[in-house]
């Protein structure tokens, strides 16, 4: 028999107000995506653009970064934490701050 104590962690509040309304816990976190075909990306709740250039978006939104890669990419309109990205996308990657194995700045 083991004497060892369980440690629970503490749901965060977003983790607590996405149970108890049924919704996943990245919109309460402040975070939205939305795909409009493979043209167009919305990205609300943006924080500060880590990179923008022709072939890749990077953008800290939330606690974590979000990597557009494509090509011809064009930020169409940026305001108020919320981010149009036009142009053909190849990927979306989630990097928890990193993108593409490079440390976070």
């Amino acid at each position: 028999m083991s004497n060892k104590k369980s440690i629970h962690k503490r749901p965060t509040f977003a983790e607590l107000m996405s149970t108890l309304a049924d919704i996943p816990a990245d919109i309460t976190d402040g975070m939205t995506l939305e795909m409009r075909g493979r043209n167009e990306l919305l990205l609300c709740g943006c924080r500060e653009i880590y990179e923008y250039s022709r072939e890749r978006i990077r953008i800290l939104q939330g606690r974590c970064a979000v990597c557009v890669v494509g090509r011809r990419l064009t930020m169409t309109s940026y305001s108020e934490g919320r981010i149009t990205v036009g142009g053909e996308i190849d990927s979306i990657d989630f990097c928890g701050g990193v993108c593409g194995g490079e440390e976070e700045k």
